[in-house]
């Protein structure tokens, strides 16, 4: 479930239940994670979408169907029929859960009216024409107010400002700047190159060092903040954040002058390194913390102890 930041530390942060994560035996992003959720009283539950090849939208958080479901091939090219009877699997395993779409998840959101949003995060892996995006603002109009448009595809949140400028909508700079871990990545997923300042970051500002890091950092966040749509949240992965603070740049308080909100992503509670890590961007200001585990992370972050 989530709560307020009033029900876990004294400053104003939300928690956000992750890719609509409900225990290890439901299939995460899936419709019976979802119900889950809702269940529970989450208020606010963050979900993957993809674009398929003929215009619905698939509960999906990778195109390769072969990682996480029992189909193969690329989900953005098939259409629903061909979605339709796929499992998604789990541990590697095949469970009885169908691919859920965005019309059966905002049926869901319908029946449970204490959920304050449901955030949807737009996967851009086929093209997001004028026609794809109206379809879908047309799909979520009815529960508009309750939903929340999220996306690295900043292209896409532009144009969906201009076919729906009350949409809440939220921009995610990955594709732009991004640390270096040991995650796997796609070898197509810009950023393409490491710069200078040991950052993913295919800027002609990370070529070289041209002066200190604080100052780098300064320079991409305006940079980034002219091609968001104005007055959007911005979700930023926490370590990055914390980054830039450490290097003399709060970006939060920088997003926050311009009316912007800022979630920090996506806190593992299980690694006490991580819940430091959401203590300290509270402390600086953070407005939402994306987490599996909301309740526990509540927990930590009312509790006094560091870790």
């Amino acid at each position: 479930m989530l709560l307020k930041a009033n029900d876990c530390s004294e400053n104003e942060v939300t928690l956000i239940h992750h890719a609509a994560h409900c225990g290890p035996d439901v299939p995460p992003g899936s419709l019976t994670a979802l119900k889950h959720c809702l269940q529970a009283g989450a208020a606010v539950i963050e979900i993957d979408i993809i674009p398929i090849a003929d215009g619905n939208f698939a509960l999906l958080h990778d195109q390769n169907l072969a990682e996480l479901t029992d189909g193969s091939g690329l989900a953005s090219q098939k259409r629903r029929a061909e979605l339709e009877d796929l499992s998604y699997v789990l541990k590697g395993q095949k469970t009885g859960e169908k691919i859920g779409f965005l019309e059966e998840a905002l049926s869901l959101l319908e029946r449970y009216p204490n959920t304050q949003r449901l955030q949807l995060d737009l996967r851009p892996f086929s093209p997001l024409t004028q026609a794809v995006l109206r379809g879908f603002v047309s799909l979520i109009s009815p529960l508009q107010n309750r939903v929340q448009v999220t996306s690295v595809a900043d292209w896409a949140l532009r144009a969906l400002s201009r076919f729906s400028p009350e949409l809440s909508i939220g921009f995610d700079p990955l594709l732009y700047l991004d640390i270096v871990d040991d995650e796997p990545r796609p070898a197509d997923m810009p950023p393409f190159r490491i710069g200078a300042y040991g950052l993913r970051d295919d800027h002609p500002l990370s070529a070289f060092q041209w002066g200190p890091l604080g100052e780098y950092f300064a320079a991409r966040a305006a940079a980034l903040l002219v091609q968001a749509p104005q007055g959007c949240e911005w979700f930023i992965r926490a370590e990055l954040l914390k980054m830039a603070i450490d290097a003399g740049f709060n970006w939060i308080d920088f997003l926050h002058h311009t009316g912007a909100l800022v979630d920090a992503w996506t806190i593992d509670v299980d690694q006490p390194e991580q819940v430091n890590l959401a203590k300290f961007l509270v402390e600086q200001g953070v407005d939402e913390i994306t987490t599996d585990a909301p309740a526990r992370l509540a927990a930590y972050l009312h509790a006094e102890t560091t870790f």
